[in-house]
């Protein structure tokens, strides 16, 4: 039973409760008294009447007649006390369990959940705080992991770096050529952590909201036309073919150019480092479905096992056997910030992005992004150029 029925309930016995008390004592009296004048002298209805109204108007009916009133109101004292004794308790019980949960946050304990079985008002309430905490021990956990991947990323370069460093300083590079090698690679890993600095920052301001998102109408199958044509050399080289499979021309959508360059640029990066086999290839292709512009990005590399494939997007998710021991022979180590990334700028854009298993093996990628109309666009522009030159 809610709370609120509780109260309205307890609202209403409070009033009919001493009514009905003072009827009953009242009623009990005056036969109480009928019996004995009845059993002492004998009477007819008329003359029961004519005894009553005396004997209420008379000092003895009015000493009973407080005497009621009085029982009436302690018992009534009695009642509200009990019923309002039992809405605190209502009451006081789950401000407590909400009270110890907060304790327990105090204590840093976030796995802590409220077990509340009555459905009340208070269980929305407690199904909130649940929510809320095991939102907060996944953050923190995200955090954890951010931490640990930064880590992780940043120390392999670093130490490259400091060999490369120690073998100049030593004089183990005693050539022009070998001190050319070793700089190389300082040269090399410092770009590395470069990169993973500025993965970082722009996570970060993705992450509280500080990115500034400029939506333009554009052609998708053009756009990644354009992004294979700049891309092809650079990814060839480094043993990444990137395939184009079909571009309906037709499809236009609303997007940030530069952070879908970006999207674009995470993925195929994600293909060439997981790559297996000497030349990996990625294919693209692009489709409309209902309202919605289907972009596919399909590798040949190692696939996941099918429970990561909703995780490939948190943040340092791996499956790396340096951190989890869960890597199996042939299968894709993690993600670190990219896809994470991603995930974020195709969702600030409108769409949504999904990880899937082609059954001839490798990793698909596909981002779902809402279909635009130029045609509007269009009309506006000229519109505005109309009343600009004032016509």
């Amino acid at each position: 039973m809610t709370l609120k029925r509780r109260i309205f309930i307890s609202n209403i016995l409070m009033i009919v409760l001493p009514v009905l008390l003072f009827w009953a004592l009242m009623v009990g009296i005056s036969g109480t008294v009928l019996v004995i004048n009845e059993v002492s002298f004998g009477s007819s209805v008329a003359e029961k009447i004519e005894f009553l109204e005396n004997w209420h108007s008379s000092g003895t009916g009015i000493v009973f007649t407080g005497i009621t009133m009085g029982i009436v109101i302690i018992l009534t004292l009695t009642v509200n006390q009990f019923l309002t004794r039992n809405i605190i308790n209502r009451v006081m019980k789950p401000l407590d369990t909400l009270i110890c949960g907060a304790r327990q946050f105090s204590k840093n304990n976030l796995g802590f959940r409220i077990d509340y079985g009555a459905y009340d008002e208070f269980r929305p309430v407690c199904d909130t705080f649940n929510e809320m905490a095991m939102r907060l021990e996944k953050n923190e956990n995200s955090r954890k992991e951010l931490i640990a991947g930064i880590s992780h990323d940043l120390r392999t370069p670093l130490i490259s770096i400091k060999m490369s460093v120690d073998g100049i300083k030593s004089g183990v590079a005693a050539t022009v050529s070998q001190r050319e090698k070793y700089l190389d690679i300082i040269e090399n890993k410092t770009r590395d952590i470069e990169h993973i600095i500025e993965q970082l920052f722009l996570f970060s301001k993705l992450d509280i909201d500080d990115f500034k998102v400029e939506k333009q109408i554009v052609n998708c199958g053009a756009m990644i036309e354009d992004y294979i044509a700049e891309l092809s050399d650079e990814y060839e080289r480094r043993g990444l073919t990137l395939a184009v499979q079909e571009l309906p021309e037709d499809i236009h959508i609303s997007i940030d150019p530069l952070l879908f360059h970006r999207v674009i640029i995470n993925i195929f990066e994600n293909a060439v480092k997981y790559k297996t086999a000497k030349k990996g290839e990625i294919r693209l292709e692009a489709a409309q479905k209902g309202g919605m512009a289907e972009i596919t990005f399909t590798d040949n590399g190692p696939g996941v096992m099918p429970e990561s494939l909703e995780k490939l997007f948190d943040v340092f998710y791996r499956a790396d056997p340096s951190r989890n021991n869960a890597a199996r022979p042939g299968e894709r180590t993690g993600s670190g910030l990219g896809l994470a990334i991603s995930a974020k700028i195709i969702a600030k854009m409108g769409g949504s992005i999904r990880a899937e298993l082609p059954e001839a093996g490798g990793l698909a990628i596909v981002i779902y992004l809402p279909l635009a109309n130029p045609l509007p666009l269009v009309e506006s522009n000229l519109r505005f150029a109309d009343e600009h030159n004032g016509k």
